[in-house]
Formats: C-alpha cells, structure tokens, sequence
C-alpha cells in the first residue's frame, strides 16, 4: 500500500507540475516567472545609465542593448556590484571582426567603453561572481 501511495504522488507530479509551471512561478522579488529566466529583475529597478550610448528600453544589469553615439563611453550600472562582475559585450554591426570590435573594461559600477563605433548597437551580458 506504502508503494501503491508513493507511485500514484510520483504520477501526479508528472502530470501535474508541467502544467504548474507553465503558468509560471513566483520568485522571491515578487516577480513571476513564465517562459525565459530573467537573470536581473528590472521590473520596478532603475535601468542602467549610459555615456556616450543610449540604452534601449528594458535593459537591466544582467543584459541589454545601447546604441553608440560617440567613439567612447560607459554603461554605468543601477546597482553596483560587489565584485565586477563577468561581462561580454558584442558590437552587432561588426561583422566578422570588422568596422571595430569594441574594446571595454569592467568595474563593480560599470561597463567602460574605451572603443565604440558611433551608431553601432552593441548587447551586454553580465553576470555576478559568487558574493555578488
């Protein structure tokens, strides 16, 4: 009987818990989360601010997109890190190496652009290391 009870809780968390999440759960901020992992909530956080490159709509710490005016210029976050954190930044109109791979230097309060190309949109990702 002990079995019989311990196999039929094992078949309703497999026909039940998919349908759970993909109705999505809530995480500790109050957010709830359905389909991708946001990685930085900013939902209700101030967005980064940028120099010399202008942030798109929806960017957080973790990740987003700014639009180069200038040859050089910062991401500053909206929240400093504890420690800087590992950051990729990619330029989209530099295909292949060319038109000038930027050239950056992370810190715990921002993204250093040292060499941009005006009007190049570039992506971030960045990620906290263990302690934040």
């Amino acid at each position: 009987m002990k079995n019989f009870i311990a196999s039929l809780a094992a078949l309703a968390f497999i026909l039940f818990a998919p349908a759970a999440f993909a109705q999505g759960f809530t995480i500790p901020d109050n957010s709830v989360q359905i389909g991708h992992m946001t990685l930085v909530p900013s939902l209700g956080k101030t967005a980064p601010t940028g120099a010399g490159c202008t942030i798109a709509a929806g960017s957080s710490d973790g990740a987003g997109t700014c639009t180069a005016s200038a040859a050089s210029g910062s991401i500053t976050f909206a929240v400093a890190f504890n420690s800087a954190p590992s950051c990729l930044l990619v330029d989209e109109n530099a295909a292949g190496g060319a038109g000038g791979v930027p050239v950056y230097a992370v810190s715990t309060t921002a993204i250093t652009l040292t060499t941009i190309v005006s009007t190049h949109i570039m992506h971030w990702f960045c990620v906290a290391k263990t302690g934040g």
